[in-house]
């Protein structure tokens, strides 16, 4: 960007000193540590693109809402493809922070329609990490340790010094400088980091840095996949692989947000959804062993009723046919009134008129305590013994007065 013009003194009068003034201030915060070497080279690969587009002199009045628009439009088609939806956020946002320098203001920008969809490349398990730390030398190895064991981005990696580790006391502390938390959070260091770091750690001077710097990364790590048959991973991808292993061991958590430097679930869920199914069979798993265990009762009282049922079954064979025909019949009361009353309990009148089929015209003896037929409506002695016999209800009926 050295063929920029140089910004007047004040705000900016065309597109040109715009973003240099941008370029300027990210190269004073890069020094002052609050950002990323990366963040300045993607914003003047963006500051390239859109001065082209744009022209470097034009005036920034001209850049009205639909100007803008239109600009965001045409760099969306792209010189050989059409950008993604993020690219041309990033894009968009470069441009904002350049006008909003020259005029105090940001710009009214139009919406960026942008469906995220995340790289699914991480270690899948411990084997995999373990093959890939051993095809790299020495410094490589450390460098990978301290990636895979806090998940932090490649620059907040290469940023960290030797007093934000220490083995004896078994901490790191973990940094999200792209979500602004230059504090960082003093975490539990993995004891796999521990050991892999802690000879190393022994060695360095006070303010050293961590680990060396990894020039071109991405370009090993792929070679490496590719010879030992894993997926193809960058340096983000050890990002993901820690916090994979995290969700799947537990779930979603404040201490997730803070390790990670999010502010809410938004984007975790989004990126981390595909480990919550290894986390939902282990719950389901200790769920079916939980229930398992509370089938004590349940087996015990089974037993019972089958024994029940079973000495029905055999009374049922000694007595024969004739205990099939004492059965009682079907409750005719429309009321489904219990057995044992005499009195229908809802609309008060004897249970005589409700079944005096069954019961016959000599209704009620109370002080025989029971229900005394005739003998011609008695089918049920009849069906018994064919024919009443002496001491039957039905013969001691006869006897009562007309």
């Amino acid at each position: 960007m050295g063929s920029l013009p140089a910004a007047a003194k004040g705000r900016a009068k065309d597109v040109g000193g715009a973003f240099r003034a941008l370029l300027e201030r990210t190269a004073r915060r890069v020094a002052g540590g609050t950002r990323s070497p990366a963040t300045l080279a993607m914003q003047k690969q963006h500051a390239r693109y859109l001065i082209e587009r744009a022209g470097r002199t034009t005036p920034i009045a001209d850049l009205t809402s639909r100007r803008i628009a239109q600009l965001l439009e045409e760099e969306g088609r792209g010189r050989r493809w059409r950008l993604s939806g993020s690219t041309l956020r990033k894009r968009a946002s470069t441009l904002s922070q350049a006008l909003e320098l020259a005029r105090g203001r940001a710009p009214t920008l139009p919406e960026i329609p942008f469906d995220y969809q995340p790289r699914a490349a991480f270690l899948p398990h411990f084997d995999a990490y373990a093959r890939l730390r051993d095809e790299l030398p020495l410094e490589r190895r450390l460098w990978l340790a301290v990636a895979v064991w806090t998940g932090q981005r490649r620059s907040d990696v290469e940023r960290m010094v030797r007093e934000d580790f220490d083995p004896h006391e078994a901490f790191v502390l973990v940094r999200s400088t792209k979500t602004r938390r230059f504090a960082g959070v003093r975490m539990h260091a993995a004891s796999e980091l521990v050991r892999e770091l802690g000879p190393w750690w022994e060695t360095l001077p006070a303010g050293a840095k961590l680990v060396p710097a990894w020039p071109h990364a991405n370009k090993w790590l792929r070679r490496r996949c590719d010879r030992l048959g894993l997926p193809r991973l960058s340096t983000h991808s050890l990002r993901h692989t820690f916090f994979t292993w995290y969700v799947a061991a537990n779930g979603f958590t404040a201490e997730l947000l803070a390790i990670g430097g999010w502010k809410d679930l938004t984007i975790p869920a989004k990126v981390y959804a595909h480990a919550l199914p290894i986390r939902f069979r282990g719950q389901i798993e200790r769920t079916v062993a939980m229930a398992t265990k509370l089938r004590r009762g349940p087996r015990k009282s089974l037993a019972k009723a089958k024994a029940g049922t079973t000495a029905l079954r055999a009374g049922a064979k000694r007595s024969g046919p004739r205990a099939a025909a004492t059965a009682p019949g079907p409750d005719t009361s429309p009321r489904g009134t219990p057995p044992g009353t005499g009195l229908d309990p809802k609309v008060g009148r004897p249970l005589s008129q409700a079944v005096g089929r069954l019961v016959g015209p000599a209704g009620f003896e109370p002080a025989a305590n029971g229900l005394k037929v005739r003998s011609a409506t008695c089918p049920a002695a009849e069906s018994l013994v064919g024919t009443p016999t002496e001491g039957h209800p039905c013969q001691q009926s006869q006897a009562l007065p007309k």
